[in-house]
């Protein structure tokens, strides 16, 4: 039996892998994400703009900040008190070191955009701008 008057739509997805596990596609109409069991699926008139922000440079400054004052404290106050203080801003640094380089889709009618960190954000962004015609 074959089907006939009926063409099977296939669509091509180009697909890079990001560091945080699964993928972000793109084929001529939309963007998908892949994430653990999170499935989006993005068509290319509803992007406004897609960014790439290389650091949180305000949260950096605190956690080297909350560091200096742990030093501080070690050396003058209460070794205790000021070890915690350096740990918690040597945890806020290395969370936001690994939050670097993310690429951010702002969508429309959605209040917080999509946010991916691809292994190779620059050509990421680059492939989707020229995908989409943004620049």
């Amino acid at each position: 039996m074959t089907e006939q008057g009926q063409e099977r739509r296939t669509t091509e997805i180009t697909r890079m892998s990001l560091r945080t596990g699964g993928w972000i596609g793109y084929s001529d109409d939309a963007v998908f994400v892949q994430r653990d069991d999170e499935r989006v699926k993005i068509h290319n008139d509803a992007i406004l703009k897609i960014d790439l922000r290389t650091l949180e440079w305000d949260v950096a400054v605190m956690s080297l900040v909350l560091i200096a004052v742990g030093a501080y404290v070690v050396m003058t106050r209460n070794p205790l008190v000021g070890l915690a203080f350096a740990a918690v801003g040597v945890f806020s640094l290395y969370r936001t070191y690994s939050k670097r380089r993310v690429l951010v889709i702002h969508v429309e009618d959605k209040a917080k955009p999509v946010a991916v960190h691809p292994e190779h954000p620059r050509e990421c962004q680059d492939r989707l701008a020229d995908t989409i015609g943004l620049e």
